[in-house]
Order: C-alpha cells, then sequence, then structure tokens
C-alpha cells in the first residue's frame, strides 16, 4: 500500500532529520560558541549583565546541554516527572527558538516569508514545466534538425547565464531601459508597489522578471532530460508494437511515449523543493523579493544564529519531503509501479 510506503519512508527519514539537527547544532556552536550579536556595541553593557545575558540565553551551558535544550528533549523529560525545574519548549514541539536580533520566534518569520518564496518558486516550475517539456518532445522527435539544434544551444545558454547576471541584464532592459525610453516597464523589485500597489496585476507585474530567471534555468535542465528520456521510450518495444497496430502518431507520442519519458524529470521537479531556501536567493536578493532565501541571507550577516538554524532544517525537511513527493508520483504516472 502506498500509504504504507510513505510511512515507513517519513519513520527512516527521523534518524536524518536528527543528524541534520547535530551536524547543524555542532557547526553553529563551533562558529558562533556564545555570541550575541549586538552586545558588542552598547558600551554601557558591564560584563556582569553580558554573562547574565548569556545565562538568560543558555549559552553559558555545556554543547550537549544546549543541543538538548533546542531540541526540547528537557521539556519532554518534564512531562513525565524526569526533570526538575522550569524548561523551555523545543524542537521537538515545533518551537524553531528565538531571534537572538529582536527575540521573536523564528517559526514567525519563516511563515511570513514562506508564502513569498512559494508564488515565486511554483509559478517559476510551473513556467518551466509547461516550456521544458514541448521543447524536450520536438527535439526528439525532430532529432539532428534546425530546430534540435536550436533548442540544444538555448539550453545550453541556459545552464551557462549565472542567475544574477541574467537577473541583472533584465532589470537593465525591461525596467531601467524601457522606463528612460518612456516605454511601458515592469518594476525592478519587491512584491508590489509601495503607491497604490498590491493589486492582482501589479503582484504580476512584480513576478515577471523573477519568475523568468528562475524559469529559464529549469527549463534549460528539464528540456535536455525530457529530449532524453523520450529518445529512449521512441526506441523500446512497445513503442513499436503501437504503431504496427495502426495507432496514430500523436497517441503514440502523447500518451505512451511522454507518460513514461516524463517520470525521471519528475524526481528533478520534486528536489527543486529544497530551492525555496537555496536557489532563488540569489534572485530574491537582485529582485528585492521578500521570500526564505533572502531571509536566510540578511540573517546569516546579521549573526542570527537560531533563524539561520531554524531555516536548515527546514531546508532539510523540503529535501525528504520532495524525495517523497517524486516517489508517490512514479506510482500515479506509471501504473506498472507498485510500492509494497
Amino acid at each position: 500500500m502506498l500509504w504504507k510506503y510513505a510511512l515507513r519512508r517519513i519513520i527512516v527519514a527521523l534518524p536524518v532529520l536528527l543528524g541534520v539537527t547535530v551536524i547543524t547544532y555542532g557547526l553553529i556552536y563551533l562558529t558562533a560558541g556564545d555570541l550575541v550579536p549586538g552586545l558588542q556595541l552598547n558600551p554601557n553593557l558591564r560584563p556582569e549583565d553580558i554573562a547574565r545575558i548569556k545565562a538568560n540565553l543558555g549559552l553559558d551551558q555545556p554543547f550537549l546541554v544546549q543541543y538538548l535544550n533546542w531540541l526540547g528533549v528537557p521539556w519532554l523529560l518534564h512531562q513525565v516527572g524526569l526533570w526538575p525545574g522550569a524548561v523551555r519548549t523545543g524542537l521537538l514541539q515545533g518551537d524553531f527558538g528565538r531571534s537572538l536580533l529582536d527575540g521573536s520566534p523564528v517559526m514567525s518569520h519563516i511563515l511570513e516569508r514562506l508564502p513569498y518564496t512559494l508564488e515565486l518558486t511554483s509559478l517559476a516550475i510551473l513556467v518551466g514545466v509547461i516550456v521544458a517539456i514541448p521543447m524536450g518532445v520536438v527535439g526528439a522527435l525532430r532529432r539532428g534538425s534546425p530546430a534540435d539544434h536550436f533548442l540544444t544551444s538555448l539550453s545550453v545558454v541556459g545552464v551557462s547565464i549565472p542567475n544574477f547576471w541574467l537577473a541583472l541584464l533584465l532589470v537593465l532592459i525591461f525596467s531601467v531601459g524601457a522606463f528612460q525610453l518612456g516605454l511601458p516597464h515592469l518594476p525592478s523589485g519587491g512584491a508590489a508597489s509601495s503607491v497604490n500597489g498590491g493589486d492582482v496585476l501589479d503582484r504580476l507585474a512584480h513576478l515577471v522578471l523573477p519568475t523568468t530567471v528562475l524559469a529559464f534555468g529549469y527549463l534549460a535542465v528539464w528540456s535536455r532530460y525530457t529530449r532524453s528520456s523520450m529518445l529512449e521510450s521512441l526506441s523500446q518495444d512497445y513503442v513499436r508494437t503501437a504503431r504496427a497496430k495502426g495507432m496514430s502518431e500523436r497517441r503514440v507520442v502523447y500518451v505512451h511515449t511522454l507518460r513514461n519519458a516524463v517520470i525521471p524529470l519528475v524526481t528533478l521537479i520534486g528536489l527543486e523543493l529544497p530551492t525555496l531556501v537555496a536557489g532563488g536567493a540569489v534572485v530574491e536578493i537582485v529582485f528585492s523579493w521578500p521570500g526564505l532565501g533572502r531571509l536566510a541571507l540578511e540573517r546569516a550577516v546579521g549573526h542570527d544564529y537560531t533563524t539561520v538554524m531554524g531555516l536548515t532544517l527546514f531546508t532539510a525537511v523540503l529535501v525528504i519531503a520532495g524525495n517523497l513527493l517524486a516517489d508517490v508520483l512514479y506510482a500515479v504516472l506509471d501504473p506498472r509501479i507498485r510500492y509494497t
């Protein structure tokens, strides 16, 4: 049963997540130690005041105690009477801790920025799929033709061009250049206009450039995978059998061949979930898009290590969820795949 398989995968993923927490917390501990950002900027703080602040944050305790407190183990033990004294909730209770910069919950920052990143990345993935699959199909059906060579060149260009360079180029052409020429222009950054903005058309206008940059990178890779898978599927016996039975070429290509050819593409799309944080960071920074990638950079520069740890763990969960989603979609696309 599919749900039993999914449950087993989730159980197996728990030790992986635990390992991620150990490595992440260990690296942050070795890098930052007991650093609290901003304390060194206040000359009025006495050494005993700094020590008291670090004690309130639990930074004066050994590494293992700090890690267990962040994980939330003392809180669980306290519930069954095995841990005396007051304790804070932790990761096991869904509490990612509090920001070292402003004391606000880390989860609130993630949930505040997540909709923007979902909006941008989901639209870019959708555009990439819609464009990449037809490109791959055309390249496979017209192998060696001028159209195939053109699409191959376009894919090479898409893989070679850095995101930040393409983003700056599009801003110069469609935002700055068009504005200077008095032509209709696209916004150069942000998620909405500060003056009389925020409606659907305004949000879509702000999405055009960053979505184009992200989608261009996606379709460059995905179209090549689709082309290779289509060529492999077209050479299979079932395709020759279908043609021998008199089945129309359109049905052979788009019903039988394409359905099997897109299965490897599912894996690539599933693995794009972690790019909600990492892959779109450069684009979000260039276009001042208030997403998770920009949040990660801002908090890393500001030495807000608790938020960085929360985002790292959130990314690890997305990696596991992406792999699980890809496996489930395998069974949907190919009835021959069965999970027991």
